[in-house]
């Protein structure tokens, strides 16, 4: 295959939010030019490798892209060469936007924003940790639409602590009215290391229930589903014609590489990452040293079992012709015991050659995965 999907990582945040364990700095300003001239020269040394590959989705992630200079994310994006069917993606907070800044996106060839609202209600946005508020998201969002962006995604959080469930629904009726093309709807999950996982050891926050976790998922579907946008990932909806290139691409085990601290990389049959130390990787960088601390070969039984695990996060399933041809083998011989009890369980649907999750299924998935293993 002659394609790839690009990720770039950007470590610095003005604040870090409660619940993020994400590999990012509020206090690391000082070096954000050493770290973007770290990133391009990595991309420099990887030159040989990628410069006869078709970049079909870039993706800028953090941390807070746009808490950057534009002029840094241009210098950045100017390392490599796509053209205008490429999918371009920044992450963006609302409170770091401008109408400058966004005007300086579209011209360097980004075409799809991400927004991380996660809430429309100020009270839990504070208890978040996020530095936004109800007004900055709605009006960033409008600004992004008037300067001419057509695929706009938000972010949702469900499940956070002292979330009720009209609150969360309150949430997606006003973001609906906004025309959005794109939504990420997530379920907290409590990483360690965080400072809401503290909270929550200490008892200072209550514990949500796992039913009102799932009627918020539910509500979800149903709600979004009325509305012309629809679920095509476990946690992820869209109109006809936006779902996200770049993260398709993940799940079905296309090529990427990732650039920058921390970033991982599936490419060439192999799975690595980066240094996650930031002055670590800019030295090395300097050095003309890659800053790969971690590398696997993926073997053929490896990979059949991540094609699956992540083919059934999609709503539209496995193809088991597909799987057939891509690894020489037959789906049925290999998992029919399997797919038996997950049909007899409801957790599995087979339609023709299609297999999928079942809403139960959805709900239930990690347990399903762990059949396939």
């Amino acid at each position: 295959m002659n394609e790839l999907r690009v990720y770039i990582h950007i470590p610095f945040c003005k604040s870090k939010c409660q619940y993020c364990d994400f590999n990012s700095y509020d206090s690391k300003d000082y070096l954000m030019d050493s770290y973007v001239e770290a990133l391009c020269k990595e991309i420099d040394l990887y030159y040989y490798k990628i410069k006869n590959k078709k970049i079909t989705s870039i993706y800028i992630g953090g941390g807070t892209p746009s808490y950057l200079k534009a002029s840094l994310i241009k210098k950045i994006l100017s390392k490599f060469d796509f053209d205008k069917k490429c999918e371009v993606s920044i992450e963006i907070n609302p409170e770091t936007v401008s109408n400058i800044k966004l005007k300086a996106y579209k011209d360097m060839g980004i075409n799809r924003l991400s927004f991380g609202v996660q809430s429309l209600n100020d009270k839990l946005l504070r208890l978040m940790g996020r530095i936004h508020n109800k007004d900055t998201a709605i009006n960033a969002i409008k600004l992004a639409k008037d300067r001419g962006f057509k695929n706009i995604s938000v972010d949702l959080m469900f499940g956070y602590p002292l979330q009720p469930f009209e609150m969360y629904k309150q949430t997606l009726e006003e973001i609906i009215k906004l025309n959005i093309q794109h939504i990420s709807c997530y379920s907290l999950k409590i990483e360690k290391n965080t400072p809401l996982y503290t909270m929550m050891h200490k008892n200072m926050l209550p514990e949500v229930e796992e039913e009102l976790d799932r009627k918020m998922y539910h509500f979800t579907n149903s709600f979004l589903r009325k509305n012309d946008i629809f679920q095509y990932e476990i946690s992820n909806y869209a109109k006809l014609g936006y779902k996200c290139k770049h993260n398709i691409g993940y799940w079905k085990l296309d090529d990427y590489i990732g650039f920058g601290i921390s970033a991982h990389s599936y490419f060439e049959n192999k799975r690595f990452n980066n240094n996650e130390d930031i002055v670590e990787y800019i030295r090395g960088i300097k050095n003309n040293k890659l800053q790969v601390i971690f590398e696997e070969n993926i073997d053929k039984e490896e990979s059949k079992k991540e094609y699956i695990i992540l083919g059934l996060r999609l709503n539209s399933g496995i193809n088991m012709n597909d799987y057939n041809k891509k690894y020489n083998t037959d789906f049925i011989l290999e998992h029919g015991e399997t797919l038996e009890t997950c049909i007899e369980n409801k957790l599995i649907e087979v339609k023709g050659d299609i297999v999928k999750l079942t809403k139960k299924g959805k709900d239930l998935s990690n347990t399903v995965f762990v059949k396939f293993i």
